[in-house]
This record gives structure tokens, sequence and C-alpha cells, in this order.
């Protein structure tokens, strides 16, 4: 009895404990969110009355060409930047946890490092290499003979963005790809050179099937960060050249502050919120009937 007693209190506790972080997290995330879906039946430029006009602003939506467009951008945007990512980081994972590499630490330390920085200085740094007289494009210039317009072609620019992104984050992934291959036994890779098992082999009967949940994992994070990218695009091209950067965060961004359409960003943001809702439905159904145990 005392035994029970005492494991009621602490679990008493424990909810005193996490209520500050609770009521902050409600106030901060989930009440904003909720708003947002009353806001988006509103048409309100902030400083007016809210005028009442229900499904008004999803019906304008879904016939705006801006925001498929954003819409496709930003997909766009994120299969690129997981698939380089998560390829990357899992290579570089492979090669810093091999006996062949001396100074790991140090390799590790320089790879981790722009993970640290903050975004908005990166994309500064970056706008300033990728303009015509920038470090990037004068040493292009000069090694290869190739003048490339990398923030004002259409056909160029997503893909400068998408390679900041991508030089910025690939030490976070592959932090968890060290942290999940050090997990993985030792002698089952003995076993598997006794038997006679290559490189290849080894690496895809042992090492991928035991990352399976770091690679969900990693998998599921890298969406959701890339989906929601925001900063990167604002500071380098603030959506340009010719809305080919403007993500769905951006825009969103855009019709609130700039157009003041507060209910139609409202609109916008909801689906963005969808989207991403489905997709943890997807991942999480996914990691419940594949985990590892």
């Amino acid at each position: 009895m005392r035994k029970a007693h005492y494991y009621d209190r602490l679990q008493r506790w424990g909810y005193v404990f996490i209520l500050p972080t609770v009521i902050l997290f409600s106030i901060f995330l989930i009440f904003p969110m909720i708003d947002s879906f009353r806001l988006s039946l509103f048409k309100w430029n902030l400083v007016g009355t809210k005028i009442f006009v229900g499904f008004e602003n999803f019906s304008k939506l879904f016939k705006d060409k801006r925001f498929w467009n954003s819409y496709l951008v930003t997909l766009h945007f994120t299969f690129l930047s997981v698939i380089i990512l998560m390829f990357i980081s899992f290579w570089l994972s492979l090669a810093l946890t091999s006996r062949l590499i001396r100074f790991k630490s140090v390799f590790q330390s320089m790879i981790f490092l722009p993970v640290v920085l903050a975004m908005v200085a990166i994309a500064v740094v970056w706008r300033f290499m990728f303009q015509t007289t920038g470090l990037l494009s004068i040493l292009f210039l000069d090694v290869f003979g190739l003048n490339i317009p990398w923030l004002s072609s259409t056909k160029v620019a997503p893909y400068a963005v998408i390679l900041v992104n991508v030089w910025k984050y690939t030490g976070y992934y592959m932090v968890m790809f060290i942290a999940g291959l050090l997990e993985v036994p030792e002698v089952y890779y003995e076993a598997a050179r006794i038997d006679g098992a290559g490189f290849w082999g080894r690496l895809i009967y042992i090492t991928l099937p035991s990352l399976k949940n770091t690679l969900i994992l990693i998998f599921v994070s890298c969406v959701i960060f890339s989906f929601g990218t925001f900063a990167l695009q604002y500071v380098m091209t603030e959506g340009g050249p010719s809305r080919s950067t403007e993500v769905l965060a951006l825009l969103i961004y855009k019709e609130a502050f700039e157009y003041t359409k507060f209910g139609y960003a409202a609109a916008i943001s909801v689906i963005f919120f969808i989207t991403l809702l489905i997709f943890s439905i997807i991942q999480v159904k996914i990691f419940k009937s594949r985990t590892v145990y």
C-alpha cells in the first residue's frame, strides 16, 4: 500500500512539473492552430471588422494559380532535399564510422558546424556568394568557364536554394545516422565476414535492416522540416525569380503581412497543416507496422 501511495504521489508531482510546459505549449502552439481554423472562415485585414465568408477563402484558394505554384514548389523542394540529404548524410556516416578514416572527430565537427549557425546568417552569406561578383560565381567562371545565374534564373534558383539547405542540414542527419550505426552489434559484421559477405552484402542484409527505425525517423523529420522551410527562401530570393522559389510558408507570410489578407493566409495555413497531418498519420502507421524489436 505504501509503495502504491508513493507512486501515486510521484505521478501527481510529475503532472505538476510538466504543467508549465503544457500551458506554454497550449498558448503558443495549440491555441494559434485552432484560431487559424476559425480565422480562415473570415475576411479580415487586421484593422477592420471581421466579415464571415464561410468557405469562400478555400473556394478561392483552390482556384488560385499562385497557391498551386507555391504548393508544387514546396513539394519539389521537399522531395529533392529529402533524397539528397538522406543519401549524402548516410554515406558520410558510413565513412566516419569506418576504420579507414583518421581524425574522425575533426571531420564530424566540420560537417556539423553549419547546423549550429543561424539560417538567416547562412542565407545572407550564400546570397552574396551567388551574386555575379560573388565567390562561387567567380570560381565557376574561372575554373569551368560557366557564368551561372544562380539566383536570377527560374531554372537554377530552386536548385541553388536546395544546395544551401543540404549544406546546412547534412551534418544534423549524419549525426543521427552515426548514432544508429553505433547501435548495430559488431558481431553481426564479424559473422558476415567469416561467411564471406562483402561490403554490399553487409550493407544490404545487416546495416539497412538494423537502421530501419533510424531511417524512418530521419525521413519523417526531414520531410517536416523541409516542407516548413521559410527563412532560407525569404532571405535569399524573397520567392523569386518569378515565384520559382516561393514556398507555402513564404506565401502565407506575404498574404498576411504584405497584402493584409489574414483570412486567406489562415486558409492556406490550414491546407499546410492538413498536408503535414496526413503525412504524419501515414508515417505513424508505417512506423508501427515496421518497428524492429
